[in-house]
Formats: C-alpha cells, structure tokens, sequence
C-alpha cells in the first residue's frame, strides 16, 4: 500500500466498499480456480492479479448508481444548520443525514 493511502482517513462507507471489493476480489480468485472449471480452471501466481483486475474493472458498474443514489438522499436532507430538514422537518442535521455522513 502507498503512503498516502496508509494515511487516508476513510469514511464508514468507503471503509464498507473497500471491504466488498476485497470480498469481491477473494471470490473472483476462488472462482478461477474451480475444479469444476476443468481444463479452464486457472492456477498459479497470476491468479490473484486477474482476480484484482476483474473486480476493478466492474467496480465502477457496481458503485455508480449507489453513490448516485446516495448523493440524491443526501441532498433531500441538506439544509442549514439548526434549521428544518426540508424531508424530514427535524432540525438539520436530521438523522438520516447523520446516517450517510457515517
């Protein structure tokens, strides 16, 4: 890992993706090399590159429309501080925006 990266301060959720990316990238690796796969199962030290580079490469597919979604709840529930949440009426922040700040 890259310095920088070591000195990222991730948030929950980004904490929660990079966890199912490595989720992703062990099953990725567990599927190429399926004995039920026969002659195209796949074996040796490039395994777990390729592995990488499958989920990295549907990474984007899969987080777009997420983070879309999240970023239009987000913005429902944005108002200045102390006043009414324009959703939810509560005052700002309300708890579903504490909740995706998280």
């Amino acid at each position: 890992m890259s310095a920088w990266r070591e000195r990222l301060r991730l948030t929950q959720l980004a904490t929660e993706l990079e966890q199912a990316h490595g989720d992703g990238v062990a099953a990725a690796s567990a599927g190429l090399q399926d004995p039920g796969l026969g002659a195209a199962r796949l074996t040796g030290t490039a395994v777990p590159l390729l592995a990488e580079a499958a989920v990295s490469s549907a990474t984007p597919f899969l987080r777009a429309p997420l983070l879309s979604r999240l970023h239009r709840a987000r913005r429902l529930h944005t108002g200045a501080a102390g006043a009414p949440c324009p959703t939810c009426g509560v005052p700002v922040p309300c708890p579903t925006a504490e909740a995706l700040d998280a």
